[in-house]
């Protein structure tokens, strides 16, 4: 298969002298294309300190980065935020969308500061659009949505300009129930009808579930991976659920 990211002997270390915490110890992880990948763990285990850095986010203390086959490590500023705009797309919790903005002006900011035609922004925005149902939305503003429809604004923004994978971090953490599901279901399709590689950091086995291949994370390293393979998505929450059990964390919010 073919890697999209490659983290190899990722190393974090926060403080100095003698207030020294490891977050990472020597972590390798590795995304094929076409891949839905989970991370989970306990609180404090490294999820979202390993998905900054993996994101270009963060620096790692030591290891490196191949993203796309390029090498971050030693990319300036500037050469690295063109490569994110580029190659990464982001979906946050708080769904980090501009209040002054509509939708559809949210959703167009990276190819607006990629320089795309008008024209050719406006279809691609009506693609995207009418693939995540959001077409009804796009001249309201954050404010007159819904926590749901903010999200799947989110994840347009993140896939508008086909990134080469996207990162989540805990999308489903401020939604409901039925929102949750929505996304995830989005997730899937995304994944498997269009071929978007996603890696996210959840707590939840619940959205756990959707993924391809779960990574699990103990006190800063990979303690273990299940890879969901023929089972269906009951069977494999029941799994993640028992590997949970062992380790400590994730809860199981949906019913």
């Amino acid at each position: 298969m073919d890697a999209i990211l490659k983290g190899n002997s990722i190393h974090k270390v926060f403080g100095a002298k003698n207030n020294i915490y490891t977050a990472l110890h020597h972590v390798d992880v590795t995304i094929n294309k076409g891949e839905f990948v989970g991370i989970m763990g306990p609180s404090g285990a490294g999820k979202t300190t390993l998905l900054n850095i993996l994101s270009t986010i963060d620096k790692p203390t030591s290891g490196s980065i191949v993203i796309g086959g390029e090498s971050v490590d030693s990319m300036k500023e500037k050469d690295l935020a063109k490569f994110r705009r580029k190659h990464l797309g982001f979906i946050f919790q708080d769904y980090n969308l501009l209040d002054s903005l509509t939708i559809q002006e949210n959703i167009l900011l990276p190819l607006s500061l990629a320089n795309w035609p008008a024209q050719k922004m406006e279809v691609k925005v009506l693609e995207i659009a009418n693939i995540l149902g959001i077409e009804t939305i796009l001249n309201s503003y954050p404010y007159q949505v819904s926590g749901g429809q903010k999200q799947r604004a989110a994840v347009a923004r993140a896939i508008i300009t086909n990134p080469s994978i996207v990162l989540a971090d805990e999308p489903t953490g401020a939604l409901d129930s039925k929102s949750s599901t929505d996304l995830l279901n989005t997730f899937g399709v995304l994944n498997k009808n269009y071929g978007s590689t996603i890696l996210m950091v959840t707590h939840d086995a619940f959205a756990a579930s959707y993924c391809n291949r779960v990574l699990f994370m103990k006190d800063g390293r990979l303690f273990t991976e299940i890879v969901r393979g023929d089972k269906d998505r009951k069977e494999f929450l029941n799994l993640l659920l028992n590997t949970l059990s062992t380790i400590g964390g994730g809860t199981y919010e949906h019913v």
